[in-house]
């Protein structure tokens, strides 16, 4: 049998000693770590060098003496360890001292249970030690139950999934799915779906008696929108009607029309869609809804996201939380707007009220109604802006710029970025080629990295004066449409409060006295006050 190398301790009137027995077959020799551990656990005196040598030298013919004092007797004694999880406990045996006692298989498991080791003890490794006594060998004692883990819950959809809709927008605004050649179609009575459930697994056991838990899976449920019902237990989905079937972030339509029932929320995810989209509640903070024809949101607009090709048309507002983007190909029409971060129309925006909030149409901007109150952001029209109040009392910076196309500006700001990083970006090359040309001119050698790196700055260097060189022509022509501009109209139908700017084809009016009923027409260089 093969054994590792252990130690006894000899107490005994002139001292104490340690005794090598040497390993048996392949088992390993004597580690200074067992030693070093026990004497240490057992407050033995010894001097490590001298221990050190006696164990390196390998000669244990004789014993080895560890001090001048006579110890203590020592029973047998067991080291336990105890894995993070609680899973496995080893155990490590030392022999007693030549006047102390071995253990039982009673001490052992006493032992175990002292450390709160309660469950999956190994009897026959325990018993295997009682009659072969293995010192200095790690010995597993005590295991855990593992846990049967579980798997997640499936759904499988038995119409196609990943068809792209091409829906035709009728006259009256419904969107016609029969006509597209690659609609998953479906009869009523059709089985759509069907839930696996998540198999939770089993739990398992430690060694210290607790409960190891079998690792989470995520539960599904079959979600769906109107025209559909579920089998008793929720695992079969049906169609109630013939028509066609789509599937929007895990939630299953059976319709002739794109309609969200209720809010743009966790239930309904992102919405992208083809055609017109038809909200019948909110659309809550963080979502988006993408449409290629109009979107229609019967409830509030929180910190959303709305992008039409066709028009966007709110019929309660939008309270933005400075989050909101609202962007149209057409127009946009809604009660108010409030904090919005971007509402850009290709065409007029239509409301009540502006509130703080960034507001951008290629067209005009009509703010009527009760109130017809613009009151802080930017709010910038290519033709003419109108409400019925500007600013407050309270000197809020709002911004009111008419007279040139609205896209054109944004590409005037987007060059002038990119010509001031560009110019930046210049400077540095610039530096690194002299700091190169100094090295150069110093006998300094170049590895084929840096060379292979300087001949790319200077194709940067080229292609950043170029760019700037385009950039500032076609924003000369920019400018020169701005002069040529002959501007738009501002004009305020009750108060414009002081702190406003009105803002003409690039020139300035800043308004320092409230001014009632009047319209702000450039005229010149200059902005020109006419009454109403």
């Amino acid at each position: 049998m093969d054994k590792n190398a252990y130690f006894v301790i000899n107490n005994k009137d002139e001292g104490t000693f340690l005794k090598v027995i040497g390993q048996q077959g392949n088992g390993a020799g004597i580690l200074i770590e067992d030693v070093m551990y026990y004497l240490d656990k057992k407050t033995i005196e010894y001097d490590l060098k001298g221990l050190n040598d006696y164990l390196e030298k390998g000669d244990f013919s004789s014993e080895y003496k560890l001090n001048n004092k006579r110890g203590f007797p020592q029973n047998e004694h067991l080291k336990i360890e105890v894995d993070n999880y609680g899973t496995r406990v080893v155990g490590r045996f030392y022999a007693p001292t030549n006047d102390g006692s071995i253990m039982t298989l009673e001490d052992i498991i006493d032992e175990l249970r002292f450390n709160k080791i309660t469950y999956g003890y190994i009897l026959k490794n325990i018993i295997v030690h009682t009659k072969a006594r293995l010192y200095c060998t790690d010995i597993l004692l005590a295991t855990a139950l593992k846990p049967i883990h579980g798997h997640d819950a499936e759904i499988e959809y038995f119409f196609n999934t990943d068809v792209v809709a091409k829906p035709k927008l009728n006259e009256d605004g419904t969107v016609d799915f029969h006509q597209l050649g690659n609609i998953s179609h479906v009869s009523k009575g059709d089985k759509l779906a069907h839930l696996i459930p998540a198999d939770e697994g089993k739990p398992g056991k430690s060694v210290f008696g607790t409960v190891i838990p079998a690792k989470k899976v995520a539960k599904k449920i079959l979600r769906h929108g109107r025209n559909i019902t579920l089998s008793e237990d929720k695992l079969d989905m049906y169609s109630d009607v013939s028509g066609h079937a789509t599937l929007v972030d895990d939630t299953v339509f059976v319709s002739d029309v794109y309609e969200v029932p209720n809010n743009v929320d966790a239930s309904t995810g992102d919405i992208t869609y083809n055609g017109n989209v038809s909200v019948k509640g909110n659309v809550n903070t963080g979502y988006t809804v993408k449409a290629e024809g109009d979107v229609v949101v019967e409830g509030i607009v929180e910190g959303a996201t709305i992008i039409a090709e066709g028009d966007i048309i709110l019929r309660l507002g939008a309270q933005g939380m400075q989050r909101a983007k609202l962007i149209a190909g057409g127009n946009i029409v809604s009660k108010f707007l409030e904090g919005c971060n971007l509402v850009k129309a290709g065409g007029t925006i239509t409301t009540d009220a502006i509130m703080h909030s960034d507001v951008c149409a290629k067209e005009g901007i009509e703010v009527k109604g009760k109130r017809g109150l613009i009151s802080g952001g930017h709010i910038v029209s290519g033709n003419s802006i109108s409400a019925k109040t500007l600013g407050s009392g309270m000197d809020t910076q709002t911004i009111l710029e008419v007279g040139i196309d609205p896209d054109r500006m944004d590409r005037y700001h987007s060059l002038e970025k990119g010509v001031e990083e560009k110019t930046d970006e210049l400077e540095e090359i610039k530096k690194n080629l002299i700091t190169f040309q100094k090295r150069v001119k110093a006998g300094v050698k170049m590895d084929k990295e840096k060379l292979t790196m300087i001949q790319n700055s200077k194709i940067t260097y080229t292609n950043n004066e170029k760019y700037i060189e385009e950039a500032k022509k076609e924003m000369e022509i920019i400018l020169a449409e701005l002069e040529k501009a002959k501007g738009g109209t501002v004009q305020v139908s009750g108060t414009a409060h002081s702190g406003v700017t009105v803002i003409i084809a690039g020139i300035k009016h800043r308004i320092t006295d409230d001014i009632k009923y009047a319209r702000f027409v450039k005229e010149g260089p200059d902005i020109r006050i006419q009454a109403l």
